[in-house]
């Protein structure tokens, strides 16, 4: 009864520890790197006291390589669907740090990122297995999110941010992120989990004052998408509104009204504020005439992606020299600044050219693999779900994480820290709901 009550504690630790986490995300990397250590130090040490609690009783009769194996049994995540794949990308980035060009800076980022947003997902698949634990986790996901539009709002109209100060730049809201594809990437996880809440309390016939409160967030939350102007968050709330079709055709009504707010508002605020194109630069500075959508998304590599087709150039020209193991975790703006001759960038301005650069085809092919397995699991429930809470919020999760992914692929989306570990978080949503309902066909 103690340990149970010992464990029970832990898991309260690691659920208060990450919805914190969740709620200052958008604010403070400081406060946001001091929960994600406290929800990993509840998660370490309820391992280690069921380790302590059981090691009389259960290693009297084994060998020492038999206790060993029990010490690593006791340390090892919950089985999960991600767990395999985990093992091979862990191995991959590990093995792209023994051969790194700056071993120091290889295994620093190891311990202290990879590691890091590994165990927080692992912390997550630990603590939160009832659907109440997961409602108070999303509520101060929306919460937060909440208040974060209405930071960018105030920005948008009183040119500064109210939580840190930051000023509008090119009329484009960060709100209390760097910059604002980085606010852009935030808000697209937001947008799939309400837009999909919304449609399930029209259809269900709830409360109109739910539907409302509904209304309004999603509402702000396009607002403040719209005054990022950042076209790699607007690809992936495009592909993100197509997965909310193709995972249900129920939702297509909701879809086409949020893809015509898109074509009619978006793209116009787009020319008039930024003279852009949704695709290429229109490097000429003249404002378009009878924008359209077509028009929009039609390419031309000499004048595309704000000179992300040289950023993805020189990040190829790396991977070339080192296709294998790559250059080593956290290693890519030390690499790409030796050429002092050339036009550079601290970051490739796709997350998966680099993480090819810095831990080679493997730790790609790796990372990418675990992707198809989380998506195809995910897509797979979506199926077989019955209950409508669940159902909701996971097709919401899966939605909006293949925007996300979509929007890392112009962006660094990754590579920086408040991103980087919402992203494990929604995994660990994604795979968390899937375990509510564990009856499959």
């Amino acid at each position: 009864m103690k340990n149970t009550a010992i464990e029970a504690f832990c898991d309260r630790g690691i659920v208060f520890s990450l919805c914190a986490l969740i709620f200052v995300l958008p604010a403070s990397i400081a406060l946001l790197d001091s929960f994600a250590a406290l929800a990993i130090v509840f998660y370490f040490f309820k391992k280690i006291n069921r380790i302590v609690i059981d090691w009389h009783l259960r290693t009297a009769p084994l060998s020492p390589s038999g206790k060993i194996h029990f010490i690593w049994k006791g340390l090892s995540p919950p089985v999960n669907v991600l767990n395999r794949p985990l093992q091979f990308l862990s191995l991959a980035i590990f093995i792209s740090v023994l051969f790194s060009q700056y071993p120091g800076l290889s295994l620093l980022a190891f311990i202290g990122k990879f590691l890091k947003v590994v165990f927080l997902y692992f912390s997550f698949m630990e603590a939160f297995r009832d659907e109440r634990r997961i409602r108070i986790f999303i509520y101060f996901l929306l919460a937060s999110a909440f208040i974060t539009a209405l930071n960018g709002m105030f920005q948008h109209y009183k040119g500064q941010d109210f939580i840190k100060g930051h000023l509008l730049s090119a009329d484009r809201v960060n709100a209390s992120f760097f910059t604002a594809n980085g606010f852009g990437a935030y808000l697209l996880p937001v947008i799939g989990l309400v837009a999909h809440s919304l449609f399930t309390a029209i259809a269900r016939n709830k409360s109109w004052i739910l539907g409302g409160i509904l209304t309004l967030l999603l509402g702000l939350l396009l607002c403040c998408l719209c005054w990022t102007y950042s076209r790699s968050s607007w690809i992936g709330y495009l592909v993100m509104l197509f997965v909310m079709v193709l995972l249900d055709r129920h939702k297509a009504l909701l879809a086409g009204l949020l893809l015509l707010i898109f074509i009619f508002v978006f793209l116009p605020s787009l020319n008039e504020v930024r003279n852009l194109n949704l695709i290429n630069d229109n490097s000429s500075g003249v404002r378009i005439k009878n924008e359209s959508l077509l028009n929009s998304i039609t390419p031309d590599l000499g004048d595309v992606g704000s000179g992300r087709h040289d950023y993805w150039k020189q990040a190829v020209s790396i991977i070339r020299t080192s296709p294998i193991y790559g250059t080593g975790l956290n290693t890519y703006s030390r690499i790409i600044r030796r050429d002092l001759s050339k036009k550079t960038w601290w970051y490739a301005h796709n997350c998966y050219l680099q993480m090819a650069a810095e831990t080679g085809l493997v730790g790609l092919v790796c990372f990418l693999w675990m992707l198809f397995v989380l998506l195809r699991h995910g897509f797979n429930y979506c199926n077989q779900i019955k209950d409508s809470w669940s159902l909701t919020f996971l097709q919401g999760s899966v939605a909006s994480l293949v925007g996300f992914l979509v929007q890392s692929l112009f962006d660094n989306t990754f590579y920086t820290v408040q991103l980087g570990v919402l992203m494990w978080l929604i995994f660990g949503l994604t795979v968390a709901l899937t375990r509510l309902n564990p009856t499959t066909r």
